[in-house]
């Protein structure tokens, strides 16, 4: 293994399979980008799957697996350090299940990346129980692939951010200035504030309901967010959409056509579940997704 840059590493989720290539080219560029240390994680979770053995037949079949994963490891290090440079790559086999290994090192990294859904393996398990417990507990952004056969669109440009106006925006917007300024892209910052428990409502009062001064209140909501943001990054132009509509809808729409979406994601626990927005936007993202952890295990 060879000695890693400093400051905290870009993780990728690897398995050997095309999809998880993809991510660790993904994860390669990110770390470019970030002008840090790629570090790839294969995790070998045969103890956990109730293998009957010997103990000297456990060992041998413990060598002969690591030995295999360092093989495929190896070769990926090389082919993705040919870009960023051979010193900057290291990599590692854990033995433990993929989401205890995934979780832990994101407490370690400042991004994790997870391949694509149906390329199988750990990293294409974006839609499966795998991913979705990783993002939901992870201590650090994950950058999940999209999957290239459910849509193509030429040209994508573009980071689109879902902006609720509440706390923690701020965390959420950080990340999305930083990556169109790197990109060399606009922002497209979308406030939707329909909720669904209120659609009946809104149906009953609609006639009575001041929808231009409604409409006034949420587009100060959205200013007031991109405020401070604009004067930090004032090379980046940034459009604003404010949209009477769920907020899942209206970020995969604004999507469809961009390099790059960035939500949120409210931390409640280590086993909690993700929220219905991050859940809906992980199944269906038409691009690269990045999922921030939004403060500690609050209750919020």
């Amino acid at each position: 293994m060879s000695h890693p840059a400093p400051g905290r590493p870009v993780v990728a989720g690897v398995d050997g399979s095309e999809g998880s290539r993809r991510a660790a080219r993904a994860a390669a560029e990110e770390a470019h980008l970030r002008n840090t240390s790629l570090h790839l994680l294969m995790a070998l979770p045969w103890r956990s799957l109730g293998v009957v053995t010997s103990p000297a037949a456990a060992a041998d079949l413990s060598v002969a697996l690591v030995r295999d994963a360092e093989d495929v490891l190896q070769e990926l290090a090389a082919d993705v350090g040919a870009g960023l440079g051979e010193d900057r790559v290291t990599w590692e086999v854990a033995e433990r299940a993929a989401v205890d290994a995934l979780r832990d090192a994101s407490g370690r990294a400042q991004l994790l990346v997870l391949g694509c859904r149906g390329v199988g393996g750990v990293a294409g398990l974006v839609v499966g129980s795998t991913a979705t417990a990783v993002v939901a507990a992870a201590g650090c952004p994950v950058l999940v692939l999209s999957d290239d056969t459910s849509v193509t669109v030429r040209g994508r440009r573009s980071v689109v951010v879902g902006v609720e106006g509440r706390p923690g925006d701020d965390e959420v917007l950080g990340t999305a200035f930083d990556e169109a300024a790197s990109r060399g892209t606009d922002l497209v910052a979308v406030h939707a504030w329909q909720d669904a428990r209120l659609e009946a409502g809104y149906q009953v009062i609609s006639p009575l309901v001041d929808w231009d001064g409604v409409r006034a209140d949420e587009e100060r909501v959205l200013a007031e967010a991109l405020a401070g943001w604009r004067d930090k990054h004032p090379d980046v132009v940034v459009r604003e959409v404010v949209l009477r509509d769920r907020t899942a809808r209206g970020l995969l729409a604004a999507a469809l056509t961009a390099e790059l979406l960035v939500i949120g994601h409210r931390r409640r626990g280590r086993l909690s579940a993700l929220g219905s927005t991050t859940h809906g936007v992980l199944h269906r993202a038409p691009c690269p997704l990045v999922v921030v952890p939004l403060g500690a295990a609050t209750g919020a």
